[in-house]
């Protein structure tokens, strides 16, 4: 009985140690994601800027009876999908630049009826310098063209895409290199594997959105990336992250469906949009009003954690 007891009393010990063994393994690799998410986020905190200067670049498009997606450095500038034969707008670049020098810029034109580019597609691109794009009050200070493009007479040849690509060179305050550092590259990963973790994602910021739940501060943290490149003041953040935690009255969430996965940055960052209009698949309609409101959201997956985290 001394002996059998002896036994049981080692054994006992064995599953003991081996118990601690794999609490304290467990406690050692658990990953905490705020800590995580705030290494991150504190790139953008309290930012010091290289210099004074606060300039803005923008790109005037024109376009008749085509469709289009513009890019610069990979990461989406700007889309038209609509069903108006002709459109004239201006779209900020800065968010899509990351530091200073060469930006690369790229433009892929889409038939707005039928499969074939229409013989009277139009495209204009003309890219502006602002000096000062916190100088409300004087137009942003003075303005210069440095680039200019259009596309070639498409006539009777029969193209079911055209796809043009350059650079130009940009100057700026700031250089952030989160993504370098700590975005994985989502090529060499399984796709589907990606969009089942993208749309879990997309389906927990949905709930949020819907429960009221969105973390504040969280938001904060985040936009601040944004705002260190566009240089507004407090006030200006805290007004969207309010407009982003506010549902006007009347405006209903739409389920997730029909969308398709995007990847930007050299794969690096993901989102999801509509297959209908490429327009962000988080969006909001208003029946009563006919008005539809679209929600960002783009993630990238940690390096080393595996973590999703806003970008």
């Amino acid at each position: 009985m001394h002996l059998l007891k002896g036994i049981n009393s080692k054994i006992l010990m064995t599953v003991v140690l081996n118990l601690f063994a794999i609490i304290g393994f467990t406690q050692t690799t658990t990953t905490d994601y705020t800590v995580i998410d705030t290494e991150i986020t504190d790139h953008y905190k309290d930012y010091k800027y290289s210099n004074k200067k606060r300039p803005g670049y923008y790109l005037q498009i024109n376009n008749q009876n085509c469709h289009y997606e513009i890019d610069v450095n990979d990461l989406s500038c700007g889309e038209y999908y609509d069903q108006y034969p002709m459109y004239s707008v201006k779209l900020p670049l800065n968010l899509n630049i990351l530091k200073s020098g060469k930006q690369k810029l790229s433009v892929k034109v889409f038939p707005s009826k039928g499969d074939m580019i229409s013989e009277k597609a139009e495209i204009q691109l003309r890219l502006i310098r602002y000096a000062d794009i916190t100088d409300i009050e004087n137009e942003f200070g003075k303005s210069r063209v440095i680039w200019e493009w259009e596309m070639p007479i498409v006539g009777e040849h029969k193209l079911p895409i055209f796809v043009f690509q350059s650079t130009f060179e940009a100057n700026v305050p700031f250089k952030l290199e989160v993504l370098d550092v700590y975005a994985t590259d989502l090529s060499v990963l399984d796709e589907k594997v990606v969009l089942d973790q993208v749309l879990k994602e997309f389906q927990l910021k949905q709930k949020k959105i819907v429960d009221k739940t969105q973390d504040r501060d969280y938001l904060i943290r985040h936009l601040n990336r944004a705002f260190v490149q566009i240089y507004p003041d407090n006030e200006l953040l805290t007004k969207t992250v309010d407009d982003m935690l506010t549902v006007e009255k009347g405006m209903e969430l739409q389920p997730l469906d029909d969308y398709e996965i995007r990847f930007y940055y050299n794969y690096k960052i993901a989102t999801l949009v509509r297959k209908e209009n490429k327009q962000p698949a988080i969006w909001f309609n208003n029946p009563s009003k006919k008005e539809k409101s679209y929600q960002p959201y783009y993630i990238f997956k940690h390096k080393k954690t595996g973590t999703w985290h806003m970008w």
